[in-house]
């Protein structure tokens, strides 16, 4: 690093300038996931309590992934299964490997948009991810690196992206939730 670089940064705010722009850019992708919850709970009510606030989280540090913005929204409704787990919705746009996606046609990160039930039963998600492929969805899934609940998502590159796979994962949730409600 040179003098130069230092002080023109600090002449130009640019560290300022770098975090504004990266809470400006989390501020709106958390708004584009709160759509997306809200259009997602909408299709299932009898899954959600609507008094339940879901829970938003950004995470920079690659410790899960390179970087995400998630929300989880718990499973509290009237149709939610009882049986001491707390199921939760799981929105979220992840950056992540691409070889953790098994992904060798992406370079760079696999920016995943997507939904899961976390704590949902392996046996229900197996059971969606047939049907899904079987009706030939335009979804990828994957068994998550990290837990054991299989992610419904689509690689995005722009906001068209981001709609198009808001829509087509809204309809997928609408087909596919209440297998993951109490029997």
């Amino acid at each position: 690093m040179t003098d130069d670089f230092l002080s023109k940064g600090l002449e130009n705010d640019r560290y300022l300038k770098a975090l504004r722009l990266i809470e400006q850019f989390e501020d709106e992708i958390e708004a584009r996931l709160r759509d997306f919850d809200q259009q997602m709970v909408d299709q299932q009510p009898g899954l959600f309590d609507a008094s339940t606030d879901p829970d938003i989280r950004t995470n920079r540090t690659p410790s899960s992934g390179l970087a995400h913005t998630r929300i989880n929204h718990s499973l509290y409704g009237p149709l939610a299964p009882d049986d001491g787990k707390t199921r939760k919705l799981n929105v979220h746009l992840y950056w992540m490997p691409p070889e953790e996606y098994a992904r060798t046609d992406i370079d760079g990160a696999l920016r995943a948009f997507g939904y899961k039930i976390k704590n949902a039963d392996p046996e229900i998600d197996d059971h969606v991810v047939a049907q899904t492929q079987k009706e030939d969805w335009s979804i990828e899934t994957s068994g998550n690196p990290f837990d054991s609940n299989t992610v419904f998502y689509r690689h995005v590159s722009s906001v068209e992206d981001i709609e198009t796979t808001m829509e087509i994962l809204v309809d997928h949730f609408a087909e596919f939730g209440d297998e993951y409600a109490s029997n």
